[in-house]
């Protein structure tokens, strides 16, 4: 998954990170990407700062899922996607996704 830009000024590095992360497998490569994606919620939701790393399947179209990640702040997301599980995953699995959206969120407190 790509990096993306640090939150806005009016959203300080500080304050929890809510991540939806949207990704489509390539045609054909839908059941190994989902294999490979299970197998890096089980290595992320052990990082530092990872308060919800969630695993969705699209109900409408085939080979999409979504995460759904909490971080406990900017910086602790930016460890994760520099993290060992995150590279593994990008190694094994990075040439099956044919499409990331990324989408950073913070409480509007």
């Amino acid at each position: 998954m790509p990096s993306s830009n640090p939150p806005s000024s009016n959203s300080p590095s500080s304050k929890p990170l809510t991540i939806i992360a949207q990704v489509q497998a390539h045609p054909g490569k839908e059941a190994e990407l989902l294999a490979a994606q299970r197998e890096l919620v089980a290595g992320v939701v052990k990082e530092p700062g990872c308060i919800r790393y969630e695993l969705h399947v699209s109900n409408e179209k085939q080979g999409r899922v979504i995460f759904v990640e909490s971080w406990a702040s900017y910086d602790l997301w930016q460890d994760h996607m520099k993290a060992p599980a995150l590279a593994a995953f990008r190694a094994k699995a990075g040439h099956l996704v044919a499409e990331t959206i990324l989408d950073q969120m913070t409480p509007d407190l």
